[in-house]
């Protein structure tokens, strides 16, 4: 009878076992059913998709920061420094005792070549001062955060409304400059970049076109210069509106000479004291890929109270050399107040297309007064490409390429108003994937308990067996993806920038610049081969041939005895004892090395009932374990990374004796 029983269940727990296995295809399948199941009886789910709407409907009618950068000038960046950390600043010198109201700071995010970081090397520590002073003596902080460290903005800029400042120069100090902080807390190569700052006056950017100085800086145009911090160009684009518009620029007709002169020239109507001139880049539906199509590679901007500019004032001239594409951003160029009616632009090298030359801009606003004067003034031009989306009359039209430009107090309203309502559409598509996965598995369990009623304890098991087993991968692959971004991404962009200071030191310096670059290239080796390592699932006998393959890296110089036991062979972990066990070795075999002064070291492994044990003895110098706290040699690390895992860890030592650590994990 007994048997039978026996039989019986075995035959419903193998079917319940087939049903299982078919329960993700079917979960799968109707995915969607099941969501609109949820959706309809869920209330809280409904709710929360009716908020995810209004804020994507929210969010179409707002300016947004673009996902990446379309011009190739990043910013500023200091050289990185050598020892002790040192105030870091930058200064814009507005040239005349200017007042105004809003600052912005724009973060740098690299391009996704070099690891898309948002907000690298923004200062951890800052406060922003202004003075009529060059050296500062007297001033006065509108901005101070040097008592915490300041939160990574991301690609957020940080606006500070600062209504009734007033002064020629404006200087931002990094107090504690952006870097790696080591185990010790110290910061080590430390430098200080930003992509922009603005100072704002209503609708004008009094630093744009404005130079900028510091004590110390990482030229290497276009992509790092003093000057890229005023140039109007930084990830958040061009001042545009998301309403789309038809209209779409003005393009000249195509020459096989690339240096044929191309000019327009706008008439204001009557003399302004001007402040600056602005040109807006184009870019075409049909290659929209190509962000800054057919801007001018080399121009001027002239203006004059006569038609004929017989006695023209010079805005700017970059006439001498090519001029990097701006990609989507303005070019702002100071005007200084000088007085004029007519405003030329001057192309001297045109932009290459396919195998002739053209020059294409969006829009060209002329300021005084805080006001654009050449909104729907005529333009006249040398040529204009005879297709109906290009006209003269584009130039002026107050239209962006395909988008309507705002006044920079509105866009950068609409810019902090996007970047809530974006976070808050994450945090609600994360509570709302969390919902569902919530009726996923209430839908699961109910399946499960439906078709075993009989077998309803083993069904139990597998269930939170999976879902522990599921839970224990997730924070596994977190951790690993950390461990991923903390060391070997940020020894790889200290790579990067070590090989470019290289390329400017003298012999001297380059050589220590190579020694630094080996000695990280080698941790980020052996870094990522024990990670790799780590997340292999693990056959028998893998744990003995690792831990082998780690002591030899590490204890090169040293005499080493390796001796597992027979049984260790077949010792078998899960992938998070794997890993803790791993890094525990890790961790006693630096301390070795570090501090030891040992010349030999016995390893051995074996079984101990249900554990895996792990016992790592040396000849060195030894201590007296109640003379060192429970921190000293990371010696309570070890001990809590094995109680994570249900293990044990035991350490014998004496003064001039050596000193042993004995380690016991559960098995699977």
């Amino acid at each position: 009878m007994s048997n039978d029983v026996f039989m019986g269940t075995s035959h419903h727990f193998r079917t319940l076992i087939c049903l299982l296995a078919l329960m993700p295809a079917w979960m799968k399948a109707d995915d969607d059913l099941l969501s609109r199941t949820a959706r309809t009886l869920d209330g809280t789910l409904q709710q929360m998709e009716m908020r995810i709407q209004g804020v994507q409907r929210d969010l179409g009618a707002l300016a947004r920061i673009p996902v990446e950068q379309t011009g190739e000038r990043l910013g500023y960046h200091s050289r990185i420094l050598q020892g002790t950390p040192e105030q870091l600043w930058v200064q814009i010198d507005l040239s005349a005792s200017e007042t105004f109201d809003t600052v912005v700071i724009v973060p740098v995010v690299l391009p996704k070549e070099q690891g898309g970081i948002e907000g690298y090397g923004f200062p951890w520590r800052f406060r922003v001062d202004v003075s009529d002073d060059i050296n500062f003596k007297t001033s006065q902080t509108i901005d101070d955060h040097t008592n915490e460290d300041f939160p990574n903005p991301g690609k957020v800029p940080v606006i500070l409304r600062v209504d009734g400042a007033k002064g020629r120069y404006l200087r931002l100090t990094s107090t504690v400059p952006a870097g790696r902080r080591n185990k010790n807390g110290q910061i080590t190569w430390p430098s200080l970049v930003l992509a922009e700052i603005m100072v704002l006056r209503n609708d004008r950017n009094l630093a744009a076109g404005r130079p900028v100085s510091a004590p110390t800086s990482r030229e290497a145009p276009p992509v790092w210069s003093l000057a890229n911090l005023t140039d109007s160009e930084s990830i958040l684009g061009p001042p545009v509106s998301a309403t789309s518009t038809e209209r779409k620029g003005w393009h000249s007709i195509a020459y096989p000479d690339g240096t044929t002169p191309v000019e327009i020239t706008l008439d204001l109507g009557k003399p302004y004291p001007l402040e600056d001139v602005r040109l807006f880049p184009m870019r075409w539906a049909g290659f929209p890929h190509w962000v800054g199509f057919g801007f001018p590679v080399r121009f001027k901007v002239e203006s004059a109270l006569e038609p004929s500019f017989l006695q023209p004032h010079l805005v700017v001239d970059f006439t001498d050399a090519d001029f990097p594409n701006p990609g989507m951003n303005p070019v702002v160029m100071p005007a200084n107040g000088t007085e004029g009616r007519y405003v030329r632009i001057t192309t001297t090298k045109q932009w290459e297309r396919f195998t002739d030359h053209a020059v294409a801009i969006s829009e060209v606003q002329v300021y005084s007064g805080g006001q654009n004067v050449a909104l729907g003034k005529p333009p006249r031009t040398t040529s204009v490409y005879p297709d109906k989306p290009w006209a003269n009359a584009n130039l002026v039209d107050g239209d962006a390429s395909e988008n309507p430009i705002l006044p920079l107090p509105e866009w950068l309203a609409q810019l902090e108003r996007s970047t809530a309502l974006e976070r808050e559409l994450a945090a609600l598509e994360v509570e709302r994937a969390t919902r569902l996965l919530q009726w996923r598995d209430w839908a699961w369990t109910a399946g499960i308990c439906l078709g075993s009623l009989a077998l309803v304890l083993p069904t139990a098991f597998l269930i939170r067996n999976s879902l522990r087993r599921r839970r224990d991968l997730r924070q596994l692959r977190e951790r690993i993806a950390r461990d991923l971004h903390d060391e070997v991404g940020s020894n790889l962009a200290g790579i990067a920038l070590l090989s470019r200071e290289a390329e400017k030191a003298d012999d001297a310096g380059r050589a220590s610049l190579l020694e630094e670059i080996q000695r990280v290239a080698q941790e980020t080796s052996g870094s990522m081969h024990d990670l790799v390592w780590m997340i292999q699932p693990g056959a028998p006998g893998d744990m003995v041939n690792g831990l082998r393959t780690l002591a030899e890296r590490m204890l090169k110089g040293m005499r080493l005895t390796f001796e597992p036991a027979a049984d260790a062979w077949q010792g078998s972990l899960s992938l998070e004892s794997r890993r803790e066990l791993y890094l525990m070795c890790k961790e006693a075999l630096q301390n070795i090395v570090k501090h030891s002064h040992a010349t030999e070291v016995t390893i051995g492994l074996r079984l101990a009932g249900r554990a895996f044990e792990v016992v790592i003895a040396d000849n060195g110098r030894g201590f007296e374990p109640a003379s060192v706290s429970s921190d000293g040699f990371g010696l309570g690390n070890l001990r809590e990374r094995a109680r994570r895992i249900g293990g044990s860890c035991k350490i014998e030592s004496l003064a001039g004796k050596g000193t042993t650590v004995t380690m016991s994990v559960p098995q699977e």
